[in-house]
């Protein structure tokens, strides 16, 4: 399974864990986003505008991977 979908399968813990990491994210934020990870990507992109896009997405996924790692 790829990661977009192991965090949609996994989502309220996905949830959680973006919103420790990312506390700009409001919890409509996260409803709207429901999983979905492109998203995801570019809601905090939006909220945390630092260095390029691309550089910024790879740290997200890398973060969310991480925690999907440690939850199977």
């Amino acid at each position: 399974m790829n990661m977009p979908n192991r965090m949609q399968s996994h989502w309220p813990e996905v949830a959680r864990f973006v919103k420790i990491q990312w506390p700009r994210l409001t919890d409509v934020d996260l409803e709207q986003i429901n999983g979905e990870y492109d998203r995801l990507v570019s809601k905090i992109t939006e909220l945390y505008r630092s260095g390029s896009e691309i550089t910024q997405e790879a740290q997200i996924k890398g973060k969310i991977q991480r925690f999907l790692n440690n939850i199977n």
